[in-house]
């Protein structure tokens, strides 16, 4: 074999070699991709159904439904496009029974003040719906969901956000009126009744409202009584002086 011989055998050799690293890198590096893309399926999906099983009832509109739950199933079919498991499948199927069969009601809790009966549920909410406001607008940044939609349930989170804050006037005067009296806390009932009364738009609060009023104008007669009785006294009492 000659010299020219040689060095051809030898580059050939190179190339080959070359195609082989090279094969297997494109064959890892798709391995890493693939094994990337299952991660970040799985950590969508564990978000957004985290999302749907935390929002309450009473705030889980038909239009936030049906996206949160076609998003979940169209990222889960996307995943078992890739990688299916009996764990994986299991899960999904069980998503998809809860998510037909969920009623939709947003019915606010009969003859309550609040929508919460503890000021703790009130604060947990609010983090769900700032974490809900919070996934909306990564979904909208990476065009996972149109302007539309976006826009549409950007608005109605923020409102729920705003009705649960209301909760907290609501607390704060009732918390007033068992330490202060009723006097004090009507102004305070009143400032969360004209708050719900700005959000009372589609008339879906009016229960809500009905429970307010009703409290109010017992505080008003109490208040009324009291006053009268006051007043009943420092007459007697400038009768007594008189006499």
């Amino acid at each position: 074999m000659g010299q020219t011989e040689s060095v051809l055998l030898i580059l050939s050799i190179i190339v080959i070699l070359g195609a082989i690293a090279f094969t297997i890198q494109t064959i890892e590096e798709r391995k890493q991709a693939r094994k990337r893309l299952v991660l970040l399926l799985k950590r969508q999906i564990r978000t957004a159904v985290n999302i749907y099983k935390g929002l309450p009832e009473v705030f889980m509109t038909v239009e936030l439904h049906n996206f949160i739950s076609r998003h979940i199933i169209a990222k889960w079919n996307k995943l078992h496009a890739i990688e299916t498991t009996q764990e994986s499948l299991r899960a999904f199927n069980t998503f998809q029974e809860r998510a037909q069969n969920r009623v939709i009601t947003l019915q606010h809790p009969e003859g309550s003040m609040t929508v919460y009966q503890e000021e703790g549920q009130v604060y947990h909410t609010l983090g769900l719906l700032k974490e809900t406001t919070y996934w909306l607008g990564e979904l909208s940044k990476t065009k996972q969901i149109s302007e539309f939609s976006f826009n549409e349930l950007g608005w109605q989170v923020k409102d729920f956000y705003d009705r649960v804050s209301c909760d907290i006037e609501i607390f704060e005067a009732i918390e007033t009126l068992r330490q202060h009296g009723e006097k004090a806390s009507f102004p305070k009932f009143k400032i969360a009744l004209r708050s719900l009364g700005n959000l009372n738009q589609s008339e879906a609060l009016d229960s809500q409202i009905f429970e307010i009023h009703k409290k109010m104008e017992q505080l008003r007669n109490i208040i009324i009584e009291k006053k009268a009785a006051d007043e009943l006294a420092r007459r007697e009492a400038e009768e007594a002086d008189d006499n």
